[in-house]
């Protein structure tokens, strides 16, 4: 349906164009910093019947790659991170479906799901000192769902 379309594309991708557009001039004054978006998986690979949510993840994923070139000479870093399933209550009620749970499970070589303290350590360390040297980036928390 066109309106879960739009609304999909209007929290995932254009949510993070107006955070970083209200961002910018506040980070300039300050002599840059570093802005951290939340993306998924789903935005450096293909699901199956989530065409929304994976455009919108890609899209997000352009916007800090686009955004992180055109920050670099302000001294703002552009990041994202790129979780998979994280064992939140969302996610604990999709995986009352067996079949769907280890079907996931399965595409994890760590075999269990990403918990919220991994997602906010490593959202962490892009917005520190410690990463002064990344930009551009995906920082993708999936336990091997992506190595090829």
């Amino acid at each position: 349906e066109e309106s879960k379309f739009d609304q999909v594309m209007e929290v995932n991708a254009k949510g993070p164009f107006l955070g970083l557009k209200a961002a910018i001039p506040a980070m300039t004054e300050r002599g840059g910093g570093s802005f951290v978006i939340t993306s998924s998986v789903a935005g450096v690979i293909g699901a199956s019947s989530l065409s929304p949510y994976v455009m919108s993840k890609h899209a997000v994923v352009g916007l800090m790659k686009s955004a992180s070139k055109e920050c670099a000479s302000l001294n703002i870093r552009v990041n994202t991170v790129a979780p998979t399933f994280v064992e939140t209550p969302m996610v604990k009620k999709f995986f009352k479906d067996k079949k769907f749970k280890d079907m996931v499970l399965k595409n994890i070589p760590l075999g269990r799901l990403a918990k919220e303290s991994d997602i906010a350590t490593a959202t962490v360390y892009l917005a520190s000192n410690a990463s002064s040297m990344i930009t551009g980036t995906s920082l993708v928390i999936d336990g091997g769902w992506t190595a090829q």
